[in-house]
């Protein structure tokens, strides 16, 4: 399954129990601004099986000064509660380093679209 991006989307999940910060903590940020802050830490994202059919999804998430995914929100999820469960916690595991030019490690939030065919 191959997912096409409209940016170069570096998604992984977080739930509840992560660190919360205050929305003023954080800066807004387009998908093309989100390398100039942060990458993902291994540099790739396992798309395969998450979304077995064609779908748009509208994305929301923040990443912590840790590097961490929080507030994770996804739009127009067709699957079942226990799909998405797994697919939160795939998202997860996912973590990223601040950029040379982010050296304060600035949390950010950024939405997306990401498209599945």
């Amino acid at each position: 399954m191959a997912a096409l991006l409209a940016l170069p989307l570096f998604v992984s999940a977080c739930q509840s129990n992560a660190i919360t910060q205050t929305p003023r903590d954080y800066l807004e940020v387009t998908p093309a601004q989100l390398s100039k802050y942060w990458v993902i830490q291994d540099n790739t994202l396992n798309w395969q099986g998450l979304v077995e059919q064609k779908q748009k999804l509208n994305i929301h998430f923040g990443i912590n000064s840790s590097g961490e995914l929080v507030d994770l929100d996804i739009d127009n999820l067709a699957i079942s509660s226990e799909q998405r469960e797994a697919l939160l916690a795939r998202f997860s595991q996912q973590r990223f380093n601040a950029t040379v030019y982010n050296k304060t490690a600035q949390p950010v939030r950024v939405s997306a679209t990401v498209m599945f065919n």
